[in-house]
């Protein structure tokens, strides 16, 4: 692995436990369930999937990015509330 993608996930990595702290600081509460939870992430790929379709041809970047981020800190959030 190089440097330059160790910075990279470190970044990503940083970007997703930013959003799970803010997540969580808006809705304390744990998922009322294994359902619920799963709904929640689904609503997030789904939402990175809609941006990703909007226009092949240029792509936008930080959108897609944000919408991943949440995606990947809300089965970061599913994770730990399942420890």
């Amino acid at each position: 692995m190089t440097l330059e993608y160790r910075c990279k996930l470190n970044d990503a990595l940083s970007c997703v436990q930013n959003e799970v702290i803010s997540a969580k600081g808006k809705f304390p509460a744990n998922f009322v369930n294994q359902h619920e939870a799963y709904a929640v992430i689904l609503e997030e790929v789904d939402e990175l999937w809609d941006e990703i379709k909007k226009n092949q041809k240029k792509y936008d970047y930080p959108a897609q990015r944000k919408e991943a981020t949440q995606a990947a800190a809300m089965l970061v959030r599913f994770l730990v509330e399942l420890m």
